[in-house]
């Protein structure tokens, strides 16, 4: 039946599309641990995360850890790479906070957590190493993102409580 697809689909389909259907073609996005193959990229990737959640750590204190989640931590970041020119298209780093109080009365404990999705401000087309070059250099949270005007802070100034 597939090769019937295929036969029918040749007639109607570019060959790009033909070729991907039949899983010639590459994934036009993959993580960045899998940039520019599989796995490739995760020694440079975990230090660019470990090197982020440093300085957020250090930051942390002054600006968002003082709000409703005083434990705010960085959970994970991820980006994607366009795989047809070497670029990351979006980094997304997540984090967690929770609260938990107990009740005089009752000895209950309450609790409540919440998650964030922030969005790294990347200049469009930034090369994926051009990001690991920058995230590997000082304080983080202050510098500017390459290509941008935008700091790592101001990704997670509105995002962060």
């Amino acid at each position: 039946m597939r090769h019937a697809f295929l036969a029918i689909a040749s007639l109607v389909f570019p060959a790009a599309c033909l070729a991907h259907a039949a899983g010639n073609m590459p994934p036009r996005y993959v993580d960045a641990i899998d940039w520019p193959t599989k796995e490739a990229g995760l020694e440079k990737f975990a230090l660019a995360e470990h090197m982020l959640s440093l300085s957020f750590e250090r930051f942390c204190g002054d600006a968002f850890c003082e709000g409703p989640y005083p434990n705010l931590r960085p959970m994970q970041l991820s980006c994607s790479v366009d795989t047809s020119n070497g670029t990351i298209k979006r980094c997304l780093w997540i984090f967690a906070g929770s609260d938990t109080s107990v009740d005089a009365s009752s000895g209950a404990v309450r609790s409540s957590a919440k998650v964030y999705k922030c969005n790294l401000r990347l200049a469009r087309n930034t090369p994926v190493d051009v990001f690991y070059e920058a995230m590997n250099d000082g304080e983080l949270l202050g510098k500017k993102l390459p290509m941008t005007r935008h700091t790592v802070y101001d990704s997670l100034v509105g995002c962060l409580p």
